[in-house]
């Protein structure tokens, strides 16, 4: 069991609540994991984030997953990912306060993806290193910011996800020219309930550290 480090950061609409997950040596990678769709019941216990977050610990990264406002113990009111897009950003500083050398990942599972794009193009002083999309709701949100993007991106999607088809994921290339790794989760859907999701996730995460 990686360390784990109950935090409340200062948010633009007030305090978040976020846990620091650090591997037993100094860290060699930071990284953000940002949860599914709050209004339907994601934050950051999600089974995903939490196998995200241990799969960047057991890399030798350190991972900090927190609630967007008005989750969990965080305070302010879901903002349709406006204002999520900040709470982002102050999660970002922390870990830059934190580890000030050190590459930064950008992880988002569903809603959390749709942020960790949002975010990229705000992020342009102090860009992360990479994103890992985990199942990026592609029929629900407009991704077309991510053809700006400058950094690596990688995909894990579940094979029956109809939220982030097959189909998609093939033409994502042209419209993500620094698209990587799309990872396909073998039988899972949307929850990308899988005793394989935590080593895909794994295997998209060396691909962007490499």
């Amino acid at each position: 069991m990686p360390p784990i480090t109950p935090l409340e950061l200062q948010g633009p609409a007030g305090a978040l609540q976020a846990e620091l997950l650090e591997p037993d040596a100094t860290p060699s990678f930071v990284a953000t994991v940002a949860h599914p769709h709050p209004l339907y019941g994601g934050d950051m216990d999600n089974h995903v984030v939490t196998t995200a977050a241990d799969a960047v610990v057991e890399l030798g990264g350190a991972a900090l997953r927190f609630n967007f406002r008005g989750t969990g113990g965080s305070e302010g009111r879901h903002d349709a990912g406006r204002g999520e897009t900040d709470d982002l950003a102050a999660c970002e500083q922390e870990l830059r306060s934190r580890f000030p050398r050190l590459p930064r990942i950008g992880i988002g599972y569903s809603f959390g993806a749709v942020v960790t794009m949002a975010r990229l193009p705000q992020a342009a002083q102090d860009p992360p290193g990479g994103l890992l999309l985990i199942a990026p709701p592609l029929t629900h949100y407009d991704f077309e910011a991510a053809t700006s993007a400058s950094v690596p991106v990688a995909v894990v999607y579940g094979q029956l996800d109809t939220f982030t088809t097959d189909a998609m994921i093939r033409r994502l290339p042209k419209r993500w020219p620094s698209l990587g790794a799309c990872l396909e989760v073998s039988g899972a859907g949307h929850d990308l309930s899988s005793p394989l999701l935590g080593a895909t996730i794994r295997q998209a995460l060396n691909g962007l550290l490499s």
